[in-house]
Order: C-alpha cells, then structure tokens, then sequence
C-alpha cells in the first residue's frame, strides 16, 4: 500500500538538547511531510551556542526527503514565554493548520495520521480547540465505545490546532482579573485544580511562570473550547525530569505518570462520538489523578500577599513605560521587548524577565520619582 504524502504542516520545536531531538526527529523523517517549520531558541551563553548549533545543524543533515523547509532560529535566547508563542504565530502567518512537535516527545506515525483526520474533520467547528495525541486515562467509560473524547483537560505534549484557534491566544492572559471574579472556572475543576490554577494565572500576570502552556490552557477554558483526546497514548513524553530541560523540577511521580504511558496505535478511520460535548468523567479522572496536591488556606494566603506585592511593582512599571526619558534613556536595554516580543505583547514596552527583577527595577524608578528627576 502507497501511502498518500503528508500534506498538513509539521512544526518541530527544539533548543540544544541531542539526545531527545535524535528520537523525536526520527519519527518526522519516516513520515516526511510535504511542510517543515523548524523553530529553535537561541543561546543563553556561549556554552548553550554550540549545542544549540549542533541541533540546527544535525536537523538541516538529516532532512533527506523532498520538502519545503522553513526555518525560524532565533539569534538570542528568548525563553519559552516568548520563543513557543512567537514561534507558532509565524507558522499561523502561512498556515490554517498545523501539527505541534518539541523535541521531548517522541511520535508514533499514527499520531500524525490521527491529527490530520481531526483537523479535517473538526475544522469548522469552533467548540473545538486543539487536538492532543496524548491520554493518560484509556479507561475513562467515553473510550469503550468512541475512539475520542472531548476534554478542558486536553495537554500539549503532541498536539495540533488550527488558526482559527491560535487567534484566541493571549500569553499576558489579560481577561484573568475579570474572569476570577466571575469564578468561571470553578464550574468545572476540582478544589484542588481550582486552587493550583488561580495561583499559576495570578503569578503569570507578572511572569513568575517563564512558560507559555498555561496560557494555552487559560485561552481554551476562557472560551470554552474542547481538546480532543484519543482512545489510546499515541507518543511520548522522553523529556520530563531531564535536568537540561527548560522545566526540569517535575516530581518523580509525575514524571512516572506522563512518561511511563504506554504507547498504542489507534485504527483509522476512527469512531466518532455522536455529540460534541465535554467528557465529565475524563475530565474528573484527569484531575483527580494529576492535580492532587493540597493547597491549605495559609499557602493561599501567602500567595495572595505575593501577588498583591507584585501588583504594586507592575502598577509602577506601567508608569515608567509612559516615562520616555526615563525609559529611552536610563533602564538598560535587557528589560526592553524587542520587535518581535512587542507583536505578543501590546501595550506593552518592558520584558517582565523575573519577580525580583520587576521589584528590582520598580524601586529604582520608585527612587528616580522621589527625587524629583
């Protein structure tokens, strides 16, 4: 049987780790499909220069099929708040659709396959937000006679979205004051994910977390989109715990839980459920199994105070953003967006890098302002 060349776009993230890229590009050269983006991170230092390089350059080596290649490597590191984000708006500036690979997750080719059915197939409506080929809970009751079910708990680990979708995507998540208030989310999470999420989305606010995936997470729930998860784990996961990751503090149960899923191919075609709706027991199964960590009310407590500490400090760098002077000529240049960190983030001119350095800069204008200059 021949198969039919992979037409829908595969974007490959990777940054300077060999081991991991070795397996997770392998599965992409036996599909070979017609539509490569390569987006890459640069350097922090000069020690990360030629691993990184050593990627590129092992990627470009090992392209040995017939395709069209694009390639997004930035110069500098950005880190993964601002490289994923701006990386996946410039596949959206060619493409209605497109399949997400990072380098720490090793596919099956029935992932792809599945993928590119799902984005055909659901493309038009707009309850669904992503397709994910990841499921850490086959033995939900939804899997006994559909081959998918339609989650808010849908993950990123392999994962696949249309334009229509991306176009949703905030990474400053600017809606959340609004939407805690309105206690939006507490409709369908446990107390525990409740309690983790609304500290993760107060602390994203002032970039506590360098991430970008729990934002990808706030624009599905904020626009009550679905992910769609498959019967069967269709990659995985050969990143967590790996101590040159960019996240390397995961549990060993975690890493156990995502890493140590069995990996099955899924037939195609596939059994579609009769209705779109949300899958309460996946979702239920989900969190009860993944965010089972206790958040005592003086926990919650501390955060809250950390979290109001940090709203001053962001109060007072929206002032000195309006300061010219004092912006243009006297903040060094490492606290200024760049071009393409401005597209992600407008209104905005200062690149909130860390707490303590927000605080750090905050009080100094603080002084500049006391002073009278």
């Amino acid at each position: 049987m021949v198969m039919k060349a992979f037409d829908v776009p595969v974007a490959y993230i990777v940054y300077k780790r060999m081991d991991v890229t070795r397996e997770s590009f392998a599965a992409i050269r036996e599909l070979k499909p017609q539509k490569l983006y390569i987006i890459s991170d640069g350097p922090r230092n000069e020690k990360d220069r030629q691993q990184v390089e050593e990627v590129r350059e092992y990627i470009d080596s090992h392209i040995d099929w017939d395709c069209e290649v694009h390639r997004n490597y930035a110069p500098k590191n950005m880190g993964l708040r601002y490289r994923m984000p701006s990386g996946m708006a410039w596949v959206f500036e060619t493409e209605e659709k497109a399949i997400f690979v990072e380098d720490d997750i090793k596919a099956s080719l029935n992932f792809f396959y599945f993928c590119r059915d799902m984005l055909e197939h659901y493309e038009n409506d707009e309850r669904i937000g992503m397709i994910s080929g990841n499921n850490l809970y086959p033995e939900a009751e939804c899997f006994k006679k559909d081959d998918i079910c339609f989650s808010r708990f849908a993950t990123i680990w392999g994962w696949a979205t249309w334009k229509r979708a991306w176009k949703l995507y905030d990474v400053n998540i600017r809606t959340w004051p609004k939407l805690k208030k309105e206690k939006r989310f507490q409709r369908f999470m446990t107390k525990n994910t409740w309690n983790f999420f609304s500290i993760v989305f107060d602390d994203l606010q002032y970039h506590w977390y360098r991430t970008w995936g729990y934002q990808w997470n706030y624009m599905m729930w904020a626009n009550d989109k679905l992910g769609i998860v498959p019967k069967y784990n269709l990659l995985r996961n050969i990143g967590m715990g790996d101590r040159n990751a960019e996240h390397p503090d995961d549990s060993a149960e975690k890493v156990e839980q995502v890493s140590g899923v069995t990996v099955k191919e899924l037939s195609l075609p596939i059994r579609y459920p009769k209705e779109v709706r949300r899958d309460e027991e996946y979702d239920r199964l989900f969190q009860d199994g993944f965010y089972t960590e206790k958040i005592g009310i003086f926990k919650r407590i501390k955060y809250a105070i950390r979290a109001a500490e940090y709203e001053k400090a962001y109060d007072t760098i929206k002032e000195m953003e309006k300061d010219e002077k004092y912006f243009d000529e006297q903040l060094p240049d490492k606290y200024k967006l760049n071009a393409e960190e401005l597209l992600l983030n407008p209104g905005d001119r200062y690149k909130l890098i860390s707490p303590k350095e927000m605080r750090k800069t905050a009080a100094a204008y603080r002084k500049y302002k006391k002073r009278g200059s």
